[in-house]
């Protein structure tokens, strides 16, 4: 099965590194077609029953991911080359049902999506109307998305979309408890789902604040566990958490000094402070990440994923026992570009 995820566009990295950290913790064999922005184009290898509601659970889980496509053809970016390729693939609306076309431009393109939209869906129309096939642009039966690329048209059936209200739904100023400064709930799951977890891994954050990866990642059937050194973010996070369902567990602690046993924990996903505002225990910011991963290397277990956020790289990675798998960067602006370490034990 060939994949099309059209992807957000927040970042020039992190979507796609969540998709792909989301196929490995599925354990869905695959191989990259195509990357580049806003859309990854993924083969599935796998033949499994359960590949039906992989798109499902995929949209489910995603973050920064619009829709997942079926994709049905790749073709020039150009409007004969996409009308012959609609003319030639095998596109059958059942008896009654409704259809709607959509396209989007990634790169700038001369192209009129209107007008893209409304010669495909013509096509489709003549091809089904002995069916009673209808067009529907509100909510049909069945999707279909064309992605203008700077060079190419991905054409398909939309299999499953993220439902980005919800994360509307969680913002930071929404909760119960808020502090200036809390993480986002999609940049907060995106973190989550780059550790690969799965259902029943014990996620630890060491500098919850006010709960928000915690929340995503027991959203996603992860055990919690959050530790902070305030206690009115102790506090505060439990008053974020008490309403979702899942297990969890707050400590007011030091990060640096961790009350967990060796190896009890399977990933960490973790903001910690940064810039002067933050509270900090340690004597400098540079001394809180330094010992704290050396703390995160002890509590983790053999092979376990760790996701750090930081405005500077840290040289102590090697020296702590872990490997580097990914790093992310974004400049926030001239003076600030954040790191997102992807790290293994």
């Amino acid at each position: 099965m060939l994949l099309a995820f059209e992807l957000s566009g927040e970042h020039e990295t992190l979507p796609a590194g969540e998709v792909l950290a989301c196929m490995r913790s599925l354990e869905i064999e695959h191989r990259v077609v195509k990357s580049e922005e806003q859309c990854l184009i993924i083969e599935t290898i796998d033949e499994k029953p359960a590949m039906s509601t992989l798109p499902a659970l995929l949209s489910a889980r995603l973050a920064m991911t619009h829709h997942i496509i079926a994709v049905i053809f790749e073709c020039d970016l150009s409007e004969s080359s996409i009308l012959e390729s609609v003319s030639d693939a095998e596109i059958a609306i059942p008896l009654g049902e409704t259809f709607g076309v959509r396209a989007r431009k990634i790169q700038r393109s001369a192209l009129s999506t209107e007008r893209i939209e409304r010669l495909i869906g013509g096509i489709i129309f003549e091809r089904n109307r002995v069916n009673g096939a209808r067009v529907n642009l509100t909510s049909p039966d069945h999707r279909f998305r064309a992605i203008l690329t700077d060079d190419s048209c991905i054409f398909g059936e939309v299999l499953a979309s993220t439902d980005r209200r919800e994360f509307e739904e969680r913002k930071p100023h929404k909760k119960p408890f808020f502090y200036p400064g809390a993480i986002s709930p999609k940049v907060a799951r995106a973190l989550v789902n780059l550790c690969e977890i799965r259902t029943g891994d014990r996620v630890l954050d060491l500098f919850c604040g006010t709960g928000g990866i915690l929340v995503e990642a027991g959203m996603i059937g992860a055990s919690v566990i959050g530790i902070d050194v305030q206690e009115s973010m102790v506090r505060g996070a439990r008053m974020n958490l008490s309403d979702h369902g899942f297990e969890y567990q707050l400590i007011c602690g030091d990060a640096c000094n961790l009350p967990l046993r060796d190896q009890s924990v399977d990933v960490v996903v973790t903001d910690p402070p940064y810039g002067r505002s933050a509270v900090v225990m340690a004597e400098s910011i540079v001394s809180l990440y330094r010992d704290a991963l050396f703390e995160i290397h002890r509590v983790i277990v053999d092979g376990g994923h760790v996701v750090v956020v930081s405005d500077f790289e840290l040289p102590w990675v090697g020296e702590s026992g872990f490997v580097t798998i990914k790093l992310h960067t974004q400049r926030v602006h001239r003076s600030l570009t954040r790191y997102i370490a992807v790290l293994e034990k």
